[in-house]
């Protein structure tokens, strides 16, 4: 009788400890990417010169929270020169324990010179949403990111939606552990 009391309290704890592991694409993950900042420089008219090439790096959170994902992304220049960007909460689209799919909304955007057009239509406003997903292989997280603008006329209809990937940001993360 002991030994089925105790072999059914170890099968438990095993079974218990088994369900309670997170996915291997939970936790905190650190990439290096390439990117564009303002230059500091100023010309002798007071206009910042080109934007200057740099490395960024990124650093994702991948939690379970009552058996939901949820992702949270910060950046900063890889020198640490300037302090953290928090990117917008995320709205996850699609998850499983290999992948992870994700939108911010950006919001609409109103800047447009009175000249600007898309498709021969003058440009109201755009609406930008960012599409970033991740997928697990080998112990290493592949991320990309599609950038969606949805262009509007001046009274507000649709005229057009196109989507690309912004500064070819597709680069690789590695788990941050704290024994390495």
């Amino acid at each position: 009788m002991r030994t089925i009391l105790f072999t059914s309290i170890l099968s438990l704890l095993f079974l218990t400890t088994a369900m309670a592991q997170e996915p291997a694409i939970c936790g905190d993950w650190i990439g290096v990417y390439k990117g564009y900042k303002m230059s500091d420089k100023v010309n002798e008219d007071g206009e910042h010169y080109p934007p200057v090439q740099t490395d960024y790096k990124a650093y994702l959170r991948i939690k379970i929270i009552d058996n939901h994902y949820s992702v949270r992304m910060k950046t900063r220049i890889a020198d640490e020169s300037k302090p953290f960007e928090y990117e917008p909460d995320c709205q996850i689209v699609d998850a499983n324990e290999k992948s992870i799919t994700w939108i911010f909304d950006n919001g609409d955007d109103y800047d447009w010179s009175s000249t600007a057009k898309e498709q021969g239509i003058k440009i109201g406003h755009t609406h930008d949403i960012t599409r970033c997903s991740v997928t697990l292989t080998n112990g290493i997280l592949h991320y990309s990111e599609l950038f969606i603008t949805t262009y509007y006329d001046m009274q507000g209809r649709e005229i057009t939606t196109k989507q690309w990937n912004r500064e070819n940001k597709t680069f690789s993360l590695y788990k941050e552990d704290k024994d390495w």
